[in-house]
């Protein structure tokens, strides 16, 4: 099971022009280009984030994309209860969450941008979301996250 994260992760890097950045259109991005290994399948945005969906293995189109949308909409709701206290900070995250038996929750992989705060953001906007979240049986996606606040600091 690691072998295959590690692989799974390796597949999953996008290029730097193909970096979900945040905004209020639900844009659906397929456009590869050249090379279909570079872009995002999905990409869910919101006012406070985006969520794209790198890859989605044993699972079919409408479910993995409505599971990025859930997600998405979850940040948002997340962030922006956060930003009135001033608690939201600029932040980045690569999830691979793969399903654990029916019924279970999705063991995770993370990654985060650093720093202390985004790691909060992350825990409680992004990773919770997904553990409450059941994955069909024998499905992985690889997604990646990034938030910002909308007011200065």
């Amino acid at each position: 099971m690691k072998r295959l994260l590690v692989v799974f992760l390796a597949a999953c890097t996008p290029s730097p022009r193909d970096v979900a950045e945040p905004g209020e259109s639900r844009v659906v991005t397929v456009d590869a280009g050249n090379n279909s290994a570079d872009a995002y399948v999905y990409v869910a945005r919101r006012p406070h984030g985006a969520v794209g969906l790198a890859e989605a293995r044993s699972m079919k189109d409408e479910e993995a994309r409505a599971f990025v949308d859930r997600i998405a909409d979850e940040l948002e709701r997340c962030t922006g209860a956060l930003e009135p206290q001033h608690l939201v900070v600029e932040g980045a995250a690569r999830v691979i969450a793969v399903a654990q038996g029916p019924g279970g929750a999705p063991a995770i992989n993370l990654k985060l941008a650093p720093g202390d705060a985004v790691a909060q953001n992350a825990l409680l906007c992004l990773v919770a979301p997904i553990r409450a979240t059941m994955l069909p049986p024998g499905s992985s996606l690889a997604i990646e996250a990034t938030w910002r606040p909308l007011a200065g600091p």
